[in-house]
């Protein structure tokens, strides 16, 4: 029961402070829309680079790592499983794709009201900031939807780290974003502890909290990969530098990544970043950014915090371009460095400093406007507009890239065939033609994107994992999928596949010219897939398997990080329920 004592705020209280989390959402759905466009307004899916839904993903070990792969999706692969069983995956893309952005929006504008105070124009100009530049667009345009995911949770592990700072018993909610963050990445999830342990660096009580919630929270992709050994293979120096960040322009590297640009994929990268006065003006606004945060009379302890954190951001980004032989020595000594290779990723606490010095600098010209010098909300508006005047292609779904696609119906009828064979366990297929994982099929205009099919067909579908560039191609690591391999490069290729386990060949069209599918029984033939049919197959060993013990510790790690989730939320829901007077939980 509760009395007089404030214990619960008022009301209206309650909807006053709600106003400014309107606010943001609101302006993050309409950024959301603008950025997105077709993804969101038209039927279908997206299928671009690694961004590749289905409308029904069946569960498969490999989801949570426990076939021996690595686990580059893990455990976000198995939670996209479940949920399609409720919601189609178009629908799911269109869901997780505006949330990210309204979950980014309403967060940076929380920070911002804590770190620079009440403007909605602070708001809406991080907002902005932090919706509409370089690496979202970039990592869009690449694929990577879960990785833009853990980051709109960036600014709630900020949030949350900071309150655990000052009271480390204010945990759960730190718990729950660090698990949440894991669940989209590895990248995320180391990403969300770097940016916890700075916040919270100068407490060592709230740094063994951190420590503790990163172990749970990473355990469910972190234990699947450290049982793999040394299996990993990153191509030497060559992996590093082909995935290192690139120079937009001619201005270089640094000034590429320093405005929160720089992918490693050329082709994704926006018109306008190859223009050296567009990146000179968007590296202006990111040394404005920065120097309004270090003017700042804020918080000492997180303004360094933050700082640190974008300063290691750039750092981790421009290495791989600048030592690549160096890393690849190290990953010869330490083979989880594997996960630094694409490393641009972690250029995402930048952005969290250059949307706070954004703010910093519209609340400077506003108070300055009030005081009498009007001429000054020009260059506010400015500030406000920056992003879109940056990067106008960004609009309408990365000017009409992201526009969805539906599955031939024929992909229904090999799922149905595939799944008879899969309840009787004859035999495993593998998808050809056998040159790397990515595929430019008719049916999606022929679009580079990650191949479907290990995600739309049932049982175990083999596809060529080896990396193929332009100028290079990378080694694969799965095992399994070298042997496959070298099965096709025999005489006899049916009967090579058959000794290894394979029993189905699925053909995807168009194929090369002179390119031949091994000898079978072909059972279906449309006008994009072919399914043909070798007979039952061997029974083979996997080399990816580890046995029972290496199965069982997986599934621990990931009862350990459900288990402390739910001790977190249930925790998090007490405090909020039976908060003291003057304190209404986190």
């Amino acid at each position: 029961m509760h009395g007089s004592d404030g214990a619960r705020p008022h009301p209206r209280t309650r909807v006053a402070a709600a106003a400014p989390d309107l606010l943001t959402a609101g302006v993050s759905v309409v950024i959301a829309l603008v950025v997105l466009g077709p993804a969101l307004l038209a039927s279908g899916s997206v299928l671009r680079g690694d961004m590749v839904f289905v409308p029904h993903q069946p569960w498969k070990d490999a989801w949570l790592g426990l076939d021996g792969s690595v686990p580059r999706a893990v455990p976000m692969d198995a939670l996209v499983s479940l949920a399609t069983k409720v919601v189609p995956g178009g629908w799911l893309q269109k869901i997780l794709l505006l949330s990210s952005f309204v979950v980014a929006g309403t967060g940076i504008g929380r920070l911002v009201r804590r770190v620079v105070g009440g403007s909605s124009w602070a708001a809406v100009a991080a907002v902005a900031a932090y919706l509409w530049n370089p690496w979202v667009v970039e990592r869009l345009s690449i694929g990577q939807w879960a990785t833009v995911v853990g980051y709109a949770l960036l600014p709630w592990v900020v949030l949350a780290a900071w309150r655990v700072r000052d009271d480390a018993t204010r945990w759960p909610m730190l718990l729950v974003t660090l698990v949440l963050s894991a669940v989209c990445s590895p990248s995320s999830g180391l990403t969300a502890a770097l940016v916890a342990l700075a916040v919270v660096v100068t407490r060592w009580r709230a740094v063994l909290v951190v420590v503790a919630s990163v172990g749970v929270a990473n355990a469910p992709w972190l234990v699947p990969g450290l049982t793999l050994g040394d299996r990993v293979d990153l191509g030497g120096a060559a992996g590093f530098a082909s995935f290192g960040a690139r120079a937009e322009s001619s201005l270089g590297v640094l000034p590429s990544v320093l405005s929160l640009g720089g992918i490693w994929k050329e082709s994704v990268v926006p018109a306008e970043r190859t223009s050296a006065l567009v990146v000179a003006a968007a590296l202006l606004l990111s040394v404005v950014a920065v120097l309004a945060l270090l003017r700042a009379r804020v918080d000492r302890g997180l303004k360094r915090s933050l700082l640190a954190t974008g300063g290691l951001a750039v750092a981790l980004a421009v290495v791989p371009a600048w030592a690549p032989d160096g890393l690849a020595d190290i990953s010869r000594v330490v083979p989880g460095l594997s996960i630094l290779r694409d490393s641009h990723r972690y250029l995402a606490p930048l952005a969290l400093v250059l949307s706070l010095g954004v703010a910093l600098v519209v609340v400077a010209l506003r108070r300055r406007a009030a005081a009498g010098q009007e001429g000054l909300l020009v260059p506010t508006l400015a500030l406000l507009a920056a992003p879109a005047l940056l990067l106008p292609s960004a609009a309408w779904g990365l000017a009409g890239d992201l526009r969805p696609v539906t599955y031939p119906a024929e992909w229904d009828t090999v799922s149905a065939i595939l799944a008879e064979d899969d309840a009787a366990g004859s035999g495993d297929t593998i998808v050809l033609p056998w040159v790397g994982s990515y595929r430019r099929l008719g049916w999606n205009d022929s679009r580079a994107s990650l191949d479907p099919a290990p995600r739309l067909l049932p049982g175990e579908v083999l596809i060529d994992d080896r990396i193929v560039l332009p100028d290079r191609v990378l080694p694969g690591e799965d095992p399994r999928a070298a042997q496959v391999t070298g099965a096709l490069e025999e005489a006899d290729a049916a009967q090579a596949l058959h000794d290894v386990g394979v029993r189905w060949v699925l053909v995807e069209k168009p194929v090369p010219r002179a390119y031949d599918a091994p000898p079978g029984t072909v059972v279906h033939d449309g006008r994009w897939l072919t399914l043909v049919d070798l007979g039952p197959a061997a029974q083979v060993d996997d080399p990816r398997a580890g046995g029972a013990g290496r199965r069982a510790v997986i599934l621990a790690a990931d009862a350990v990080a459900v288990v402390g989730l739910f001790v977190a939320i249930v925790t998090f829901a007490r405090r909020r329920g039976y908060a003291p007077p003057g304190r209404t939980g986190e």
